[in-house]
């Protein structure tokens, strides 16, 4: 009777295993990721009312068509929204998403300055890269462990 048990959380460590394996990102995921953000920035920067929704709509969407498309690459779907390491990363990600975003809209809203929505744009992007990146390491690495 032991045995099965020791069998059975083998079996369910090597799916576990095997799942962390699928979970790689096309190397266009992250890239695209942080154009929707660049995108988000400069709508919320320089846009009107009109531009400004249409650049937060169109985030959104891509978000959408970025799940579906990993979906059919991957074949699944994991959820990094719980406790851990990976949660902790995508919590980074959206904070510095929300702050960028928040942060260009209040230049635009305030000053007639181009460059820091410029800047707050290139800042997105790179950080979206990171955090996507590092976010998908922990999933994995979670995954791995049976966390």
């Amino acid at each position: 009777m032991e045995s099965n048990g020791v069998e059975g959380l083998s079996l369910i460590a090597e799916a576990r295993a095997a799942l962390a394996d699928r979970l790689i990102n096309p190397w266009w995921y992250h890239p695209l990721l942080g154009l929707m953000i660049v995108g988000c920035v400069l709508a919320l920067g320089f846009g009107g009312t009109a531009l400004k929704v249409g650049g937060v709509v169109l985030a959104l969407a891509g978000c959408a068509v970025l799940v579906t498309a990993y979906r059919r690459v991957t074949g699944v779907w994991v959820s990094g929204l719980e406790a851990g390491p990976a949660g902790r990363w995508l919590g980074a990600l959206g904070g510095l998403t929300v702050l960028v975003a928040v942060a260009a809209l209040a230049i635009g809203a305030l000053t007639d300055l181009r460059w820091p929505v410029f800047c707050l744009a290139v800042l997105g992007f790179v950080a979206t890269i990171a955090l996507s990146r590092r976010f998908d390491m922990a999933l994995r690495a979670q995954l791995r462990a049976g966390a």
